[in-house]
C-alpha cells in the first residue's frame, strides 16, 4: 500500500487564502531517516513559498517550518519517525 503525506502550511500571519501550499511525501518503503529528510524538503519548499513577500520573512518562515514539520511527523503516526524528529530538534 502506498502512502502519502501531505504538508500543509498556511503562514498565519498572511491573510490572503491563496498563500496556503501543500506538498505531498511518499512514505513508501522509506526508513524514519529518509522520511525526515523528505519532510524537512517539503517543509522549505512549502514555507519558502508561503513567505515570500511577507513583511517579517525570516520570523514567518521558522515559524511556519516548525509548524509544518511538526505537524507533518504527527500526521504520519510513525514513532521512528516520531523519535528521528525529536533527536533532529534537539541537536539544533
Amino acid at each position: 500500500m502506498i502512502r502519502i503525506l501531505t504538508l500543509a502550511a498556511a503562514a498565519m500571519l498572511i491573510a490572503a487564502p491563496a498563500s496556503a501550499q501543500s506538498a505531498r511525501v511518499s512514505t513508501a518503503g522509506k526508513s524514519a531517516e529518509q522520511l525526515h529528510v523528505d519532510i524537512d524538503r517539503a517543509a522549505k519548499s512549502v514555507c519558502r513559498l508561503a513567505t515570500t513577500g511577507a513583511t517579517f520573512p525570516r520570523e514567518m518562515y521558522a515559524s511556519c517550518y516548525k509548524a509544518a514539520m511538526k505537524d507533518a511527523v504527527a500526521k504520519a503516526g510513525n514513532p521512528a519517525l516520531t523519535a528521528v524528529a525529536a533527536i533532529k530538534l534537539a541537536s539544533r
